[in-house]
């Protein structure tokens, strides 16, 4: 377990071609019941689940812990019913009005770069506490050692592709619980579970499979990230 930062597992479903969305990148649901059962499970373990901004744009998801049970044991653990709400935004273009500012009884933090746009600052202030890390781009080690300082000692990753990417290049993975799911989605331009530029051969993220069960016909994986 690492001591200067929280424990980073990232979580995703996949289409056999290795996709999350469509190429049109809104709300898509491909996984069963069962993996939304999983999702509030490892949701319901984590201190904060951190998502992209391009998410919230796209689906204005209210993020929570569906299962009443699973709240109900978060509190007799001492802990609020849901997780902390991370959003990582560096234009700040983020909607309000939407269900997920809307949402009750969940605590919300922004993360942006030390670059942000003070009137945007100022606009969602009343919504959320803001982080500011990094110059024109976010420092995720920097807001790693701020995460753990507030006591936040897991973090999930929820994506997108982007972020995910973010922190694999920033070598802060150490698990990942991946649902592979029997559809095909196909597009050059429909985002993966780690977009971005990518890395060089000699620098590839290895894996260590230490779960994987099959239910109907979905795959649950669960690999750990060697040499975090």
């Amino acid at each position: 377990m690492p001591k200067d930062r929280p424990y980073i597992v990232l979580n995703f479903a996949m289409s056999v071609d290795g996709k999350i969305s469509t190429s049109q990148r809104g709300r898509l649901r491909f996984s069963s019941s069962e993996d939304w059962r999983l999702m509030d499970q490892i949701r319901s373990n984590s201190d904060a689940v951190l998502i992209g901004a391009n998410t919230i744009r796209s689906e204005d998801p209210p993020f929570r812990i569906r299962s009443k049970k699973r709240r109900d044991e978060r509190k007799a653990r001492g802990k609020p019913p849901h997780p902390i709400s991370i959003i990582l935004s560096r234009s700040l273009d983020l909607p309000l009005l939407g269900r997920y500012f809307q949402q009750q009884h969940m605590e919300r933090i922004i993360v942006t770069t030390g670059h942000a746009p003070q009137h945007k600052i100022e606009e969602i202030r009343p919504f959320a506490e803001i982080i500011q890390t990094g110059g024109a781009q976010v420092d995720f080690h920097e807001l790693c050692r701020i995460l753990i300082k507030k006591n936040i000692q897991s973090l999930l990753v929820e994506g997108g592709g982007e972020v995910n990417m973010a922190f694999f290049d920033a070598g802060l993975v150490d698990e990942i619980y991946m649902t592979l799911c029997p559809v095909i989605i196909g597009g050059r331009e429909a985002p993966t579970p780690a977009d971005g530029n990518g890395f060089k051969a000699d620098q590839l993220v290895k894996l260590e499979l230490i779960q994987t069960r099959q239910i109907g016909h979905e795959l649950f994986q669960r690999y750990r990230v060697i040499g975090n």
